[in-house]
């Protein structure tokens, strides 16, 4: 039985690196995308290894999209990330159950998961209500539509009033010099100065992601 009527607490959250335009809070759900494999990369890794420094951390998606040894240059034991792989939407829900209350999750390509449906995301808000999860679900798309934000995250993820967070990452680089370009199309209330476009200097998260 759901319960109603609990106490308001502020909750501080989990913010990739400095810079990154939102931070991720227990009992949110987030859903971003990612239009370039770098962009994806840097997401994934900078995401997990401060999940993992803020307490317990878990993986799920129908590939892995992380790696031990960059996870190891961000300074993060990767050996306490738990990690599962899932196909479906069916089989994402029953591993959530497995999932510690106040976790953080990222589930990665989770729309190319079979069955994903509208129901499935109320169950997710619902899980991450009721767990107190820091629940965000990326997808990693060459295909996505940038004159057409709102339709390209209903496509995707169906039911985009559910979420917290909406956000678009991608990648640019000129003269050997990187930048990460977020456009944050939904915030939660306290952050909602921060929708729109930004662009973040990653010179330095781009050499620990590539090794040069």
């Amino acid at each position: 039985m759901p319960g109603f009527f609990q106490p308001v607490e502020e909750i501080s959250g989990i913010k990739p690196f400095e810079g990154f335009p939102v931070e991720f809070s227990r009992g949110s759900l987030s859903a971003l995308v990612s239009t370039d494999e770098l962009a994806g990369s840097i997401l994934v890794h900078t995401f997990l290894s401060e999940a993992l420094k803020a307490g317990k951390a878990y993986h799920v998606g129908p590939k892995r999209a992380f790696s031990p040894s960059i996870l190891r240059a961000l300074e993060v034991e990767p050996s306490t990330l738990l990690s599962a792989s899932v196909y479906s939407a069916d089989e994402l829900l029953q591993a959530l159950d497995y999932v510690e209350d106040g976790s953080t999750v990222l589930v990665s390509q989770f729309s190319a998961l079979r069955g994903v449906s509208g129901e499935t995301i109320l169950e997710l808000r619902r899980k991450a209500d009721d767990g107190s999860l820091t629940l965000v679900l990326h997808h990693e798309t060459l295909t996505f539509n940038e004159l057409d934000l709102p339709g390209e995250f209903a496509r995707l993820f169906l039911l985009p009033e559910l979420f917290d967070s909406l956000l678009v990452l991608r990648t640019s680089s000129y003269r050997g010099h990187y930048k990460l370009n977020a456009t944050v199309l939904k915030a939660p209330p306290e952050q909602i100065a921060n929708l729109g476009d930004h662009s973040i200097p990653v010179d330095s998260l781009v050499k620990v992601i590539t090794g040069r």
